[in-house]
């Protein structure tokens, strides 16, 4: 019927209530004992049950609690803030559960590679508008990456400054002397007139 941690939950709950019945009680109790004792919780019987008196006490009390419940809790459970993946426009049949991902520390970056991802996308569609605002919105630090040199060269060919591209060519063999793009091309004469 309850899951262990409801179960739990309520047990907690059910114990404080207990636990502050049992201090109301011995309060009341300790109203007839004799003497100063007696008359003590008398006194204090009386002041806490003063209409006032009782709805700060309790309220006061119930503050506590709670804080103090919190407390203990994450002390045990850690930090409650999370962080959530999810799917924006998910394919059909794709199970619910497959949709987010809760983790409880932080994703490890993935630097550049959707950007480039995106630049290589827009290069197979043609579509050099595109490719050169995606390569403006990549951090400048990271415009001499060996793969974003690439992605430069391609965009400089295609866009037909060979000059351009001979020099963005040069600094990839400087960076990166082994990338495939340094052994299988060979600069390219500058279009006549540029």
């Amino acid at each position: 019927m309850f899951a262990p941690e409801q179960k739990r939950a309520l047990l907690i709950g059910f114990g404080l209530i207990l636990a502050a019945s049992a201090i109301l009680l011995l309060i009341w109790l300790g109203m007839f004992l004799p003497g100063f004792a007696g008359e003590v919780f008398r006194k204090l019987a009386g002041m806490m049950w003063t209409p006032i008196i009782i709805d700060c006490s309790l309220f006061l009390l119930g503050i506590i609690l709670v804080l103090s419940l919190n407390w203990f809790i994450r002390s045990r459970q850690g930090d409650e803030y999370v962080y959530l993946e999810q799917v924006n426009d998910p394919p059909e049949g794709l199970p619910d559960r497959a949709r987010s991902a809760i983790f409880r520390e932080a994703p490890e970056s993935q630097g550049i590679q959707p950007g480039l991802a995106a630049i290589e996308g827009a290069l197979e569609l043609n579509d050099l508008s595109e490719a050169t605002t995606l390569l403006f919105e990549l951090p400048p630090d990271q415009l001499e990456h060996p793969e974003v040199l690439a992605l430069r060269i391609t965009l400089s060919r295609r866009k037909g400054h060979n000059a351009k591209a001979n020099e963005l060519l040069e600094l990839l063999r400087v960076k990166s002397p082994r990338h495939p793009l340094c052994e299988e091309q060979t600069p390219l004469d500058p279009p006549p007139g540029g």
